[in-house]
């Protein structure tokens, strides 16, 4: 039973499950309204997304909401924060097969306030010699700084100071473990896992666990300067440089599960084949120097998020690899909702109970 004892001192109490980027972003937002506790099972965060993430920061989407969460969260890293980061932006790929898709996305996008231009496959060859470009409809670029990447253990060691700091307790212990009678609210935010958690207080999250490699690839070029973060929607292969190399991720190699965090290396082979058509002059002698494997917490309805309630009970999950990217949009959000106060975003289209709503663009 939540908020079953009663309240003496009138602080609202909040109890907020899971202390991911999610979790401590709520936290921080709810900080100066409320007296929160923070649970978190894994101190290590050996298996939170945030901590696996590529780190990228994006407003090129097909679903206004996610242009929305995107364009509120980048201002909110650069202004609110001193988290470095990357703005060398992104570039997105499309085919001949996808133009429908793409004009639909550019169109929503400058409409929803980002500054994206698209280029012809000659502009884009003019920009970035190394692409093969001779199978491409276009290609989507913002040269504004406004997307970009960061590293996401700095962003979420960012919100875990400032949040206690303004007096969040931190305990790492399973939250299932512990009594919430005393709590006015409780918040939900535990990833793919969300749903294991909520079905304890008899809700039924659908989410599940995709896992996803990323691969190290060292090349014998030189790295190409001021490179964006590449989405190529023809191949599903995204890269972007670290270090002296890059770190490139494929669609293709998502598998259902959450079993374990075992890396796909079978996938690598796959993957350097549309990394060499994309890319001739760079990836010809590519080596693969390791690689990791995170979860997409993906909601069963769509590929988009949940964001919602019953009764007193807040979650959000389903984010399909945009949980970091949406963490400033979200702590937000959930803060507004608990509060009562006007929400900044409408979030009909995350709602738990929906029509299917497809986000097209995930990477």
């Amino acid at each position: 039973v939540v908020g079953s004892r009663i309240n003496l001192n009138n602080v609202m109490k909040v109890h907020i499950i899971g202390g991911g980027i999610i979790g401590l972003s709520t936290a921080y937002h709810l900080s100066n309204h409320c007296e929160v506790v923070v649970y978190e099972k894994d101190n290590g965060y050996n298996l939170s997304s945030f901590a696996r993430s590529c780190g990228g920061f994006r407003s090129q989407f097909f679903t206004p909401i996610n242009v929305d969460m995107s364009r509120y969260s980048i201002d909110f890293i650069k202004n609110k924060t001193d988290v470095d980061f990357i703005d060398n932006g992104y570039l997105m790929l499309f085919g001949n097969n996808q133009q429908w898709d793409h004009d639909r996305s550019v169109e929503t996008q400058n409409a929803h306030g980002a500054t994206t231009i698209s280029l012809t496959p000659e502009q884009i060859k003019q920009n970035f010699p190394q692409l093969y470009v001779d199978d491409l409809y276009r290609g989507c670029v913002t040269t504004d700084g406004s997307e970009g990447w960061l590293d996401p253990v700095t962003l979420h060691n960012w919100f875990r100071k400032n949040a206690q700091q303004q007096g969040v307790e931190i305990i790492y212990k399973d939250g299932l473990e512990v009594d919430h009678s005393i709590a006015d609210y409780i918040v939900i935010v535990c990833g793919c896992w969300t749903n294991e958690v909520a079905k304890h207080f008899n809700i039924n999250v659908p989410v599940k666990a995709h896992k996803h490699t990323v691969f190290n690839v060292s090349t014998q070029k030189e790295q190409i300067k001021n490179l964006p973060l590449v989405a190529d929607l023809l191949t599903g292969v995204y890269l972007r440089p670290e270090g002296e190399g890059y770190i490139v991720g494929y669609d293709g190699n998502g598998e259902w599960s959450s079993d374990n965090l075992d890396p796909n290396y079978n996938s690598w082979n796959e993957v350097w084949e549309h990394l060499y058509h994309r890319f001739p002059t760079v990836f010809d002698a590519a080596k693969m120097e390791g690689a990791w494997a995170g979860y997409y917490d993906t909601s069963t309805i769509d590929n988009n998020a949940i964001i919602d309630s019953v009764n007193n009970i807040y979650f959000a999950t389903g984010f399909t690899g945009r949980g970091l990217m949406h963490s400033p949009a979200v702590g937000l959000t959930l803060t507004q909702m608990i509060l009562k106060e006007k929400l900044t975003f409408n979030i009909e289209a995350l709602k738990l109970n929906r029509n299917p709503n497809f986000e097209k663009y995930v990477i």
